[in-house]
Formats: C-alpha cells, sequence, structure tokens
C-alpha cells in the first residue's frame, strides 16, 4: 500500500500529464485554416502523441498501476491547462505563425 505523500506525488505526476496532453492538443489544433486532409492528419498525429504521452506517463509514475485518482488528475490538469495557460500559449504560436508566415491563404 502506498502512503499518503507518494499518491500525492502521483496525483500531481498526473496533473502534469494532463496539461501536457493540453499542450499537444493546442500545438495542433493552432492553425484552424487547413483543408480537409490535413485536419484529419494533424488531429491523427495529436491523438498519437496524447496517448503517447498519458502511456508513457502512467508507466514511469507508477508502472501503470491505475487507481481511481488517475485519470481524474489527468482531466483536471487538461482543465487548469485549458483555462490558465492555454491563452498565452495560443498567443505565442499565433505570433509564431505571422513571423513565419504560414497564413498562405
Amino acid at each position: 500500500m502506498q502512503g499518503v505523500f507518494d499518491q500525492l506525488s502521483d496525483f500531481l505526476s498526473c496533473l502534469i500529464i494532463g496539461a501536457v496532453v493540453g499542450l499537444i492538443y493546442d500545438t495542433f489544433f493552432f492553425k484552424k485554416i487547413l483543408k480537409r486532409r490535413k485536419r484529419d492528419l494533424l488531429f491523427f498525429m495529436s491523438s498519437t502523441l496524447s496517448t503517447i504521452a498519458v502511456i508513457s506517463g502512467l508507466y514511469f509514475i507508477n508502472y501503470y498501476t491505475i487507481r481511481w485518482y488517475t485519470f481524474l488528475a489527468i482531466v483536471c490538469g487538461f482543465w487548469l491547462y485549458k483555462n490558465s495557460i492555454s491563452f498565452f500559449y495560443k498567443s505565442i504560436l499565433k505570433s509564431v505563425n505571422k513571423v513565419l508566415s504560414f497564413n498562405n491563404n
């Protein structure tokens, strides 16, 4: 049986995994003006990377021991990211998009 501090450490690590999933989501969906095939490809790539991040994170944190709070922490981390840092990250991505002139319409 794990101690309270070990479980708290696992919870905080899963919060970080949720934030990483949010970061991946924003990175691949910052550009809304894409053709249908490119959008589908980006969705597939972001889904694959998010799955890899969650699976590898769960392996390194607690060797795939799924507790009731694991996915709750991942969802809470994603929610915290979307409600706090996401706006700033998207503005950075938009400025990078303008500088590199990917916006060829």
